[in-house]
């Protein structure tokens, strides 16, 4: 059976004795109940991640581990930073835990001229929790970045890496790319629209600040679809 993976913050894991925190341990002791000399996989969200030795538990319920050999990262050596226009509802929430599952550096969720979600503080932690659960799925050991909304037009002015492409169904923009090959650029970016797309002005102003148009295939996908399609083709080596 595949050890279970939990997080632990990076200054608690730089020290001798490991004590996860109760939210990290309740999973442990309370579903899988587990018993001492039981392995346990810890990562501390910024690259580290080991074996460890469950020892028992303290009287706050905080389990005890011992550490034993690193693992090897998992992480691609793009990196990517994936820009998501806000889906109706919650649904930003399932997007950034599939992203951070197929290897996203850093989520910024949008506002454009189609979005229909909004950022409330606690979407805002929901949606950095949904990034530590896919992180934590996924066997890597970095944590993805999610920032508070921005809008789409000041975004695409703000400091990127200059590899960047915008998500344009074909049908819309003649000039569209297919799925990039493999390329050598350490960082990408990746803008991906609401279910209605980007406006034209949007896409105009995209191409302008640097953007490639890019062709996700012939179907007509939803943002989450088109998110996790996209990345995944970005990421490849």
């Amino acid at each position: 059976m595949r050890a279970s993976r939990r997080f632990l913050a990076p200054e608690a894991a730089a020290r001798p004795d490991l004590q996860l925190d109760r939210a990290e341990s309740h999973h442990l002791l309370r579903v899988l109940r587990l018993t001492p000399g039981t392995p346990v996989e810890v990562f501390d969200g910024v690259g580290n991640a080991f074996s460890a030795c469950f020892l028992g538990a303290d009287q706050d319920g905080r389990c005890l581990l011992a550490r034993e050999e690193p693992l090897a990262a998992r992480e691609s050596p793009t990196r990517l930073v994936v820009g998501v226009a806000l889906p109706k509802g919650d649904g930003l929430t399932a997007i950034v835990r599939q992203l951070a599952e197929v290897g996203a550096a850093s989520i910024v969720p949008l506002t454009t001229e189609h979005s229909e979600g909004g950022g409330a503080p606690a979407r805002l932690r929901r949606w950095r929790a949904a990034a530590l659960s896919g992180t934590r799925q996924s066997g890597r050991a970095v944590v993805p970045t999610v920032t508070p909304p921005a809008g789409f037009g000041s975004w695409i002015r703000s400091r990127l890496p200059d590899n960047r492409w915008i998500a344009s169904p074909g049908s819309a923009a003649g000039s569209s790319s297919a799925i990039p090959g493999p390329v050598s650029a350490e960082a990408r970016v990746l803008a991906i629209g609401p279910e209605g797309g980007f406006s034209p002005a949007e896409l105009e102003d995209a191409v302008r600040q640097g953007f490639e148009r890019l062709d996700l295939g012939e179907r007509v996908l939803r943002t989450g679809t088109a998110a996790v399609v996209g990345a995944a083709a970005l990421l490849r080596p």
